[in-house]
């Protein structure tokens, strides 16, 4: 049985856990430190499995994934991973500590001083988010061969801002390397939060880089109206709406965000990949043009770096705290001819427990992919 972290342990012989600074679906992350020779300290994160998911190999085979993948992408856009340990029964990845908010977060801040997002740092947010998602997509092997990495759960709480004025995308947990050694995904289930997944792995295709280019479109949809776009009642709606690509149009809704960037969020949520942007290095390199043409007064990044700070203020975050609530228990959804309200349950099936929902979350089945109805 694996012994229960807690604050003042030495993992690894040399992180000592400080506190618990986020809650996840698979896993914990501490603030800890580093302890090095001469009385070097260094603050670090990290990311401990949950004990009861550390003695089923699938699981602890998609955290060994997860640390390999971070591991193999170096982006000031990525979150760094420098160690795997080990220890006691337990498996932790150890990460650099980022301090500061997560972008859904940061929206909800604005949300409850009655204001709109700067639709010109949303745009700098998205730039970050871009060339995270590039170096993952553009990865090469040792050979020189492409590697491409697809993220798979781009989303809010997904992309950090720094209080320096930085753009971290984390969490590689879910991700689609294409030279990984087993495959960790049983067959009818698709991998990342209901209201982000674009329509092309709604329908039972593989993901592709393009859908990660997808969910950031609608992350920065989101990001500037206050509200998810695919957002339903029910799973079951926001699984039609992402299937049939419901889109409605930004600019009624901000007008103040110039229609040169509007057209490029759309075009990232175009339901035809092919009508999408050719990489996501492309999509950031336009929404730059945009930005370039529009006289600012101050840095975005020092104006973001300071919005992050009064964010973390005013919501009281000392350390940063990932928002767990934002993804979407597993779903299993049945075909039924009125599905109302909640989903149901097949007969001949449990209904989930708690402690399976954490287990399973962002892990959907969906089991009549692109029938109509």
């Amino acid at each position: 049985m694996a012994e229960e972290p807690r604050p003042g342990l030495i993992v690894g012989g040399r992180y000592e856990l400080i506190e618990v600074a986020g809650h996840g679906g698979m896993a914990d992350v501490w603030r800890a430190r580093v302890r090095g020779d001469q009385g070097f300290q260094r603050e670090v994160a990290v990311k401990q499995m949950h004990p009861n998911l550390a003695s089923q190999p699938n699981y602890v085979a998609m955290f060994v994934e997860e640390a390999r993948v971070g591991s193999a992408l170096q982006s000031p856009n990525v979150s760094e991973v420098h160690d795997f340990v080990q220890d006691r029964g337990n498996y932790y990845m150890v990460l650099e500590w980022i301090e500061g908010i997560d972008l859904g977060s940061w929206v909800r801040w604005h949300l409850s001083k009655n204001e709109p997002t700067r639709w010109e740092l949303v745009a700098a947010v998205a730039v970050g988010v871009l060339r995270g998602l590039a170096a993952a997509h553009e990865r090469l092997g040792p050979d020189g061969r492409p590697l491409p990495i697809v993220h798979r759960d781009v989303s809010p709480h997904n992309v950090l801002l720094t209080s320096r004025g930085m753009v971290k995308l984390i969490d590689f947990g879910l991700a689609l390397a294409t030279d990984r050694t087993q495959e960790t995904t049983e067959a009818g289930i698709v991998k990342g939060k209901m209201s982000y997944l674009a329509p092309e792995i709604v329908g039972g295709g593989r993901p592709i880089p393009a859908s990660d280019q997808f969910a950031c479109g609608s992350v920065l949809w989101e990001a500037l109206v206050g509200r998810k776009l695919f957002e339903g009642q029910t799973d079951y709606e926001t699984y039609c709406r992402l299937r049939d690509c419901m889109v409605q149009p930004l600019r009624p809704l901000r007008e103040d965000v110039p229609a040169p960037f509007a057209q490029i969020i759309h075009r990232a949520l175009s339901a035809n990949p092919d009508q999408r942007f050719p990489s996501t290095r492309e999509m950031a390199r336009q929404i730059g043009t945009v930005l370039k043409k529009v006289q600012l007064r101050k840095d975005l990044h020092t104006v973001l770096a300071k919005t992050v700070v009064e964010a973390r203020e005013a919501m009281g975050i000392a350390t940063w705290n990932g928002d767990p609530s934002a993804a979407t228990p597993i779903a299993e959804l049945v075909l039924e001819p009125t599905p109302v309200g909640g989903l149901p349950v097949a007969p001949d099936q449990k209904a989930p427990t708690m402690l399976e929902k954490g287990a399973r979350a962002l892990r959907h089945y969906l089991p009549f992919f692109g029938k109509k109805r």
